[in-house]
């Protein structure tokens, strides 16, 4: 039977080559018109899954024969219709519609949903080098296919895809690329002895501008895209509250735009008017580790904080001061997927939570970039989506044989694209999702 189907959808795509390729004919010999007398009616489609731009093959009749007539839905997403003769359509899946998809047809004002089964949508990640090479020691700005760096560090992008990349080795400086405009470049220049300008991951606020702190915790600076990514050096105020030590990151809250960073010994975390740059104790969390901080846009109360050195990513409520640990186990490195009381990470750096809801992590000990995604009841499991558990390499191509080597920062696009900096490589990637 499915030979026979297969076989069908071949002829039927064969001919819609030959039909749709050639001039329209007054005689449309082969093609049935659509009938507003008559209903439009799906009896089935070929295949029942597949990825981006696969070829759907749709059964039924009273579609009509001008695909500029028809509209195709995969749940609520259009997808482009190749052609019809009135009772087979050929359709292409577009990007992303989701998992689970009912297929609908449009003819005119008439409608009609196919319910006996869903057209399930297979995602596929895809990683390909977009700069830097491997084996280099120094940081060379340039076009992306010249630029080299030396341990290309944490990553932030904005609306307008301009890449921001701390640079954390010699020289101290923070990086701007952007693909459309070929271009690397240092917007500061930093140093090759003085810390100072050793940033730590940087953040994004609502109105574009880019901030990211000093290792030694008490200064940070802003990029702002008005001013030409000018950097403005600002000094944190202390008002008494907290105690100051190292800060590698920044999270700025998506709706006040207040900045929030912690510090490396005694895990207080503090928030920082960018405004009069005065710093007030938040809270006290866990001490003796590095951390990366990330706001979810959905939910701006939430504060996310990834544990270097416990191996866990704790979820924070700012406003009922609540702290848990919420993927992995303090202070128990590994690497397991599932749900995310019972998972494993290593060396958990960077993260950051997509426009869908999901959020990436830059899983540095394990060598891979790992995915958390929450469910209608928000329950939330980790999986594994590109790089290899534990196994460090450097190779490009699809989850399959894709390899990191101490990925560090995960940054994302509107459009739902992730980029990486592979610390280990010193190379600079992006993860599309098709």
């Amino acid at each position: 039977m499915k030979n026979n189907k297969l076989i069908s959808i071949i002829c039927f795509v064969a001919a819609a080559v030959i039909l749709w390729s050639c001039e329209e004919k007054a005689d449309n010999f082969g093609r049935t018109d659509y009938d507003p007398k008559k209903p439009v009616e799906i009896t089935g489609f070929e295949p029942d899954s597949g990825g981006l731009a696969t070829k759907l093959f749709i059964t039924g009749n009273n579609f009509g024969s001008d695909p500029k007539k028809i509209k195709v839905y995969f749940n609520d997403m259009p997808a482009p219709v190749v052609g019809s003769d009135g009772n087979h359509i050929y359709a292409i899946t577009p990007r992303q519609p989701g998992r689970e998809n009912v297929i609908s047809v449009v003819v005119n004002d008439d409608s009609t949903a196919f319910e006996n089964k869903k057209f399930l949508y297979r995602t596929m990640y895809v990683v390909r080098t977009i700069t830097g090479r491997k084996g280099t020691a120094l940081f060379k700005p340039g076009r992306l296919s010249e630029a080299e760096f030396h341990q290309p560090s944490t990553i932030a992008v904005d609306e307008q895809k301009n890449i921001f990349i701390s640079h954390w080795r010699y020289p101290f400086c923070f990086v701007r690329i952007n693909e459309a405009e070929d271009v690397v470049e240092a917007i500061l220049p930093g140093s090759m002895t003085d810390a100072t300008f050793a940033l730590g991951a940087p953040t994004v606020d609502a109105n574009g501008v880019v901030s990211a702190i000093s290792d030694g915790g008490s200064i940070f600076f802003t990029f702002d895209p008005n001013e030409g990514w000018a950097p403005k050096q600002r000094t944190i105020l202390n008002d008494a509250s907290y105690v100051r030590s190292t800060a590698h990151s920044l999270a700025a809250h998506p709706v006040t735009g207040e900045l929030y960073t912690r510090f490396f010994s005694n895990g207080h975390l503090i928030k920082v008017n960018p405004e009069t740059r005065v710093g007030t104790l938040v809270a006290e969390t866990l001490g003796a580790s590095d951390s990366y901080l990330v706001f979810d846009p959905h939910k701006p109360n939430i504060l996310y904080i990834a544990y270097h050195a416990l191996h866990c990513i704790a979820r924070f409520d700012i406003e009922t001061k609540t702290h848990t640990i919420f993927a992995g186990r303090s202070g128990e490195p590994g690497w397991q997927d599932g749900p995310v009381s019972e998972s494993r990470l290593n060396t958990p750096n960077q993260l950051i939570v997509a426009p869908n809801g999901n959020m990436y992590v830059a899983d540095r000990g394990n060598h891979c970039i790992r995915m958390i995604s929450f469910d209608e009841n928000d329950n939330a499991i980790i999986s594994t989506v590109i790089g290899k558990g534990g196994q460090p390499g450097y190779q490009d191509g699809n989850a399959e044989d894709a390899l990191f080597n101490d990925p560090r920062g995960v940054a994302v696009t509107p459009d739902g694209n992730v980029y990486i900096t592979d610390l280990g490589n010193n190379v600079v990637r992006i993860l599309t999702i098709e």
